[in-house]
């Protein structure tokens, strides 16, 4: 686990593209930044190219773990196979191939413990007390 001096922490998530039951590894890092305290990225390494990222809420993420969310691009749903949890995550998102999904199986206790620690930084419900509007809509404006 890294945190930084910026109010931030990212960790290595254990991730895995299923293709038809097939269970590929792919490199995840979950990143929690409080400059957007709604959500936490996913940064998977899909090729050795940049990241894939997607963007989830923080609470849909925690609600995913114990229950069925989602709707339109994202669906989380929880799992147990043979006693080990996950979180399996359906992403759906333009290609080069169309409008097409991807089915990501990631452990439900990193996903957790990754979530509890991000609660640290800005408390479930004090969101709005932490978050910069200024800063993010000159972020959006101004790109680096």
């Amino acid at each position: 686990m890294e945190v930084s001096l910026l109010s931030s922490l990212s960790d290595t998530i254990s991730t895995h593209l299923d293709l038809a039951g097939c269970l590929l590894p792919v490199p995840t890092r979950a990143v929690y930044d409080t400059s957007d305290p709604y959500a936490v990225r996913f940064d998977f390494m899909l090729d050795a190219g940049r990241p894939t990222r997607w963007h989830f809420e923080r609470d849909m993420l925690a609600e995913g773990v114990c229950r069925p969310v989602g709707e339109g691009a994202i669906a989380l749903r929880p799992r147990s196979t043979g006693g080990h949890h996950t979180l399996v995550m359906e992403l759906w998102g333009d290609t080069m191939a169309g409008y097409e999904s991807a089915v990501l199986i990631v452990d439900s206790a990193q996903v957790s413990c990754f979530l509890e620690q991000s609660y640290g930084l800005v408390a479930r419900g004090s969101e709005s007390d932490s978050w910069d509007i200024d800063g993010f809509l000159y972020r959006i404006q101004c790109p680096d």
